[in-house]
């Protein structure tokens, strides 16, 4: 029997290898002796630990789900503008993935090209995202700062696609647009400015 630490250690490991693994290509692509390989782990321990493929990938989208629920009730609590929430939800965003390129791909993936065999689980957790932003939207058009008479969902939809799709191709727009590191960010926030633009006309 292995000691609790040991146990502990071996299940980071595995869900670890999984997130970069899985962030770098879809769930079929990723077998588990690829897991087993990365992690250093026997993938016996795989099956032991998480109960096969299909509960790990499902445990690698709720941790970072989790990572998404929790910096959004952070942003919820601000005292400060809706808008200004906006923003720090992008800056969010912009650092995580900073600190891990291709992790912030996973939620997106589900998101954008759902397997049927995570359906549910897309629906119980992944709209979470989009029910935050259509708060937002809600909160900044009671504001005055947002001027429209699109429904707030309609509003949040078009803000997702902007943010979805930039942080999809992130290090593209850098290279196409020949952004310094770390400016590219402000094209975004220009992008989202213009579009909230259109809707007082």
């Amino acid at each position: 029997m292995l000691e609790q630490e040991n146990i502990s250690t071996s299940a980071i490991k595995i869900l670890e290898a999984a997130t970069d693994l899985f962030s770098r290509d879809n769930f079929d692509a990723v077998s588990i002796k690829q897991i087993a390989a990365a992690s250093g782990v026997n993938s016996a321990l795989i099956s032991y630990y998480y109960g096969g493929k299909k509960n790990l990938y499902q445990e690698v989208l709720l941790t970072h789900v989790k990572t998404f629920i929790s910096f959004q009730d952070r942003i919820r609590a601000q005292s400060i503008s809706p808008l200004a929430k906006l923003r720090l939800y992008v800056d969010t965003i912009a650092k995580i993935q900073s600190e891990h390129p291709y992790h912030i791909h996973l939620i997106f993936r589900e998101l954008l090209m759902p397997n049927p065999t995570f359906e549910g689980f897309v629906k119980n957790y992944l709209y979470r995202p989009h029910q935050f932003m259509a708060e937002l939207v809600e909160e900044a058009i009671a504001a005055g700062e947002i001027n429209t008479k699109m429904q707030p969902t309609h509003v949040a939809f078009n803000l997702e696609s902007i943010i979805l799709f930039f942080f999809l191709m992130r290090t593209h727009v850098i290279m196409l647009g020949n952004f310094e590191e770390g400016r590219e960010i402000e094209y975004l926030y220009k992008d989202i400015d213009s579009f909230l633009e259109t809707l007082k006309k």
